[in-house]
């Protein structure tokens, strides 16, 4: 039977950049937990997003934050991974060399960038993010920093896998978060390796689980789940690796999927 339900946010629950989640979902979501199902989003977003997209039952779930690189509920953070500072402005100088690239630096709670850019403005007022402007990166970041960000209005894989991801893949997991992002983290650190140590937590198995996603970032959330879902929409490598594939997210795919669970309990 499943008992835990993970699914990503960002072009599998909601269109990219956006609070457009489907209304049922709530209702979905308190309804799984009446039958002893916990519900778990899984995203590159800040918990602070998350729970403004989640309100109505942001008390009732889990939340895997910042591509994987946090675990936690709305009281209580279980497991963070921190990237090197030395590496990390490193990485900030090297990205500076990008053509139309831009950083974004994720704290725990607050995401951070150098200056107002186009960035800024869609992540304060589309994603919802708690997000500052700092200035020189390495001069004013003092919290410790789980993930690194690479924004381009429409291209950012194709630029930083010319020859940036090269130099840190040894170091660091970069995957793609979508055609504007890819995100940069600990080694050790992905939606994956987050479910399994929630699963631990909760005393929840593979068997027992279920998982929702779109994009080369949800590779080890699927893994993760015996009953993993390529969205419709999802990529092609995505849909490779899925033991199912749902509607697509225009057509509320996970929403349908997780109503015909409901019909069976």
């Amino acid at each position: 039977m499943i008992k835990l339900i993970a699914s990503d946010i960002d072009g599998t629950l909601v269109p990219d950049g956006t609070a457009e989640i489907d209304p049922r979902m709530f209702d979905v979501i308190k309804k799984l937990k009446e039958c002893g199902i916990i519900y778990v989003g899984a995203s590159g977003r800040q918990f602070a997003s998350m729970a403004r997209l989640f309100a109505p039952v942001c008390e009732d779930i889990y939340y895997i934050t910042e591509g994987g690189t946090v675990v936690r509920d709305t009281k209580r953070v279980y497991a963070k991974s921190v990237i090197n500072r030395k590496d990390l402005f490193e990485m900030v100088a090297d990205i500076k060399k990008l053509k139309d690239c831009d950083i974004m630096l994720s704290g725990l709670d607050t995401a951070y960038c150098e200056d107002k850019s186009e960035m800024f403005y869609w992540m304060r007022d589309s994603y919802r993010f708690n997000i500052e402007v700092v200035g020189d990166f390495e001069s004013h970041i003092k919290e410790d920093i789980v993930k690194l960000s690479i924004y381009h209005k429409d291209n950012a894989e194709a630029i930083v896998n010319e020859w940036f991801t090269d130099k840190w893949k040894d170091k660091f997991k970069i995957a793609s978060a979508g055609i504007m992002w890819m995100d940069v983290v600990n080694p050790d650190a992905d939606k994956g390796s987050s479910l399994q140590a929630l699963q631990k937590i909760l005393g929840i198995t593979k068997e027992e689980t279920m998982a929702f996603g779109d994009n080369l970032n949800d590779l080890g959330l699927l893994a993760a789940a015996e009953e993993s879902y390529a969205i419709g929409s999802a990529r092609d490598e995505i849909k490779a690796v899925a033991k199912h594939i749902a509607p697509p997210l225009k057509e509320y795919g996970e929403t349908e999927v997780l109503l015909q669970l409901l019909e069976t309990l």
